[in-house]
């Protein structure tokens, strides 16, 4: 009995060049995707009330370009050691 709110990282990619990847970061509210953020949109876009007038604030400060940044920080560095230990072995 409560309220559930949850975010998930995603990279996406068939190859290890970084113009095949993809980052997505979703918010969830009660299982209810709320916003999401892109790389390949490259903005926040919101699914709810709630999470279009957050789209809007995001996408005017800071926010967006850390989200920019994630694609290169995050799945870059990661997905070429996903696929070099268990995509190319599988």
């Amino acid at each position: 009995d409560g309220f559930v709110h949850y975010a998930t990282g995603t990279c996406v990619f068939n190859s290890t060049k970084a113009d095949d990847i993809e980052y997505i970061q979703s918010y969830y509210f009660n299982k209810r995707k709320i916003i999401w953020f892109d790389s390949r949109v490259g903005k926040f876009v919101g699914y709810t009330e709630y999470g279009v007038s957050n789209a809007k604030a995001w996408n005017e400060g800071p926010e967006v370009i850390q989200r920019r940044n994630e694609k290169e920080r995050y799945c870059v560095h990661n997905v070429g050691n996903d696929y070099n230990h268990a995509v190319a072995k599988s």
